[in-house]
C-alpha cells in the first residue's frame, strides 16, 4: 500500500528546476539557498511597490517652477465704538431778547402780559411822546418853509440861465443866482433829514414783538416816564421752539462730539419720560479752566412744555474710531517672542511682525499695537513661515464677513460724567 501511495504521490508531484538542483544539494544547502531566493523575493516586491507609488504621486502634483509659498491676505479694519456720557445740561430759549425804548415819553398802554403767546410785529405796548411830536411838527414846517425858498430860488436861477445866454446880465449876476439855489437845496435835504429822525422816533411809540416767541417778562406799567437810552427794560421775549440746550463735555471724550450726534434729555419734572436732542454746535475750543468742551443742542419743543432755564440731565451718544484694528483669529502666529502675524510687504517679502491683542473674541482678535489699515496680513499662515521669506499673495483678497460683523458690534459703555 506504501508502494501505490508513493508512486501517487511520484505521479502528481512535478519538482521545479530549483528544487531538482537543491534536491541534489547536501540538507543545510538547501535551507540555505531557499531562504536567499525568498529575501530576494520580499526586496524585489518592495522596490516594485515604492516604484509605482512614486509614479502616482508625481501624476497627481503638478509641476511648480516657481518655488514660493502662495498666500491670501486680509486688510486690517477700523474698530468703532459707541459710548453713551452723562452729563448736566441746562435748556435756553432759541433766541431770547430784551425790548427797550427808542423814544422817551410816557407809557401809554400795554396789551401782552408774562406768558402770553406773541406774533413777529404785534404791538406789545404804545409811547406818548409829546415832546417828540412837537419837534416833529417843528420839523416839518421848517421843511416847507425851506422846499418854498428852493422852489423861489430854482426859478430864479433859471431866468438868470436864460438872461446870461442872451448876455443881457453879467456872469456875476448869474453866479449868485446859482449860488443861492444850491444853498437852498442843501437847506432841504438837512431839513428832510430832521424830520426823518423825528418820524423814526415817532414810530419807536409802538412797541412791537420782534419775532414769534412768549412774552416772558413785563417791567413797566402805564404812566411810568420812560428815557430812551436809560437800559431800563420794557419787556422780553423769548423763543422756546426749538429750545437750546448746553453741556460741557469732559476733555477726554470731546474729540468723538460730531454735529448731528444724538442725545436724551430727562427732567425731573418728567419722571420715565425722555425727549430727542441733537448736536448742533461746538465751540471747537477747550476750556482753560473747566478743560471741557461746550456744546450746543437742540429739541424741537412744539408743544412747548420744556421751560428755558430749567436743569436737565443729557445722555450723549458717541460714536468713533477707537484706534484699534480688527483680524481673524486665523491669523495669529504662536512664536516664541510673543503673538505675532505674518505682513507681506509689496515686494513679495514676509515680516513676522509683533502685535498687542487688546481683546480675543474667538473668531476675531482686536489689535491695540502693531497694525494698520494698509498692512497684508496672512491668512492661516503656515508655521514654516520665516522672517524675510518671499510669497506669492493669490487673489482675490480674502474679507472673511466675521471680520465685518467683529468690528460692528462693539459694546457700549456708560460714562457717568455728571
Amino acid at each position: 500500500m506504501n508502494s501505490n501511495l508513493d508512486s501517487i504521490y511520484d505521479v502528481q508531484l512535478t519538482e521545479t528546476p530549483i528544487e531538482k538542483s537543491v534536491a541534489g544539494k547536501p540538507k543545510k544547502q538547501r535551507k540555505r539557498l531557499l531562504s536567499l531566493v525568498g529575501a530576494v523575493g520580499l526586496v524585489a516586491l518592495a522596490f516594485l511597490g515604492i516604484q509605482m507609488r512614486f509614479s502616482s504621486t508625481r501624476a497627481v502634483q503638478p509641476v511648480s517652477h516657481d518655488p514660493r509659498m502662495e498666500v491670501s491676505i486680509v486688510h486690517p479694519e477700523k474698530v468703532s465704538t459707541t459710548t453713551s456720557v452723562e452729563l448736566p445740561g441746562q435748556t435756553q430759549a432759541y433766541t431770547d431778547a430784551p425790548i427797550f425804548a427808542q423814544t422817551s415819553g410816557y407809557l401809554k398802554a400795554w396789551y401782552f402780559d408774562i406768558g402770553a403767546k406773541v406774533k413777529a410785529g404785534d404791538v406789545l405796548a404804545e409811547i406818548d411822546t409829546p415832546e417828540v411830536d412837537q419837534e416833529l411838527a417843528q420839523a416839518q414846517a421848517q421843511l416847507k418853509v425851506a422846499q418854498a425858498a428852493l422852489n423861489l430860488s430854482q426859478a430864479t436861477f433859471e431866468r438868470m440861465q436864460n438872461l446870461f445866454n442872451r448876455k443881457i446880465i453879467a456872469a456875476e449876476d448869474f453866479d449868485t443866482a446859482a449860488d443861492t439855489n444850491q444853498e437852498n437845496q442843501a437847506t432841504v435835504v438837512a431839513d428832510q433829514a430832521n424830520v426823518n429822525q423825528l418820524e423814526a422816533l415817532e414810530a419807536f411809540k409802538t412797541i412791537k414783538a420782534p419775532f414769534d416767541g412768549i412774552v416772558t417778562a413785563r417791567d413797566v406799567d402805564i404812566g411810568a416816564y420812560i428815557a430812551a437810552g436809560s437800559g431800563t427794560q420794557l419787556f422780553r421775549v423769548a423763543r422756546i421752539s426749538p429750545l437750546r440746550v448746553y453741556i460741557n463735555v469732559p476733555q477726554a471724550v470731546a474729540q468723538l462730539v460730531k454735529t448731528g450726534a444724538e442725545a436724551d434729555l430727562s427732567l425731573s419734572e418728567f419722571p420715565g419720560r425722555t425727549f430727542s436732542a441733537r448736536v448742533t454746535n461746538t465751540a471747537v475750543a477747550i476750556d482753560p479752566v473747566s478743560r471741557a468742551l461746550l456744546v450746543e443742542l437742540q429739541i424741537p419743543n412744539e408743544s412747548g412744555e420744556l421751560l428755558p432755564g430749567a436743569y436737565a440731565q443729557v445722555t450723549l451718544k458717541l460714536t468713533g474710531e477707537t484706534g484699534f484694528y480688527t483680524i481673524p483669529a486665523s491669523e495669529l502666529l504662536f512664536r516664541a517672542e510673543g503673538s505675532a502675524v505674518g505682513v507681506v510687504h509689496p515686494d513679495g517679502k514676509v515680516e513676522i511682525r509683533k502685535i498687542t491683542i487688546k481683546l480675543n473674541s474667538g473668531n476675531t482678535l482686536q489689535i491695540s499695537e502693531g497694525l494698520s489699515e494698509a498692512d497684508q496680513v496672512i491668512v492661516n499662515p503656515s508655521d514654516s513661515l520665516a522672517d524675510g521669506m518671499m510669497v506669492n499673495v493669490l487673489g482675490p483678497e480674502l474679507r472673511p464677513s466675521a471680520q465685518k460683523s467683529a468690528a460692528g458690534s462693539q459694546p457700549s459703555p456708560r460714562l457717568h460724567l455728571g
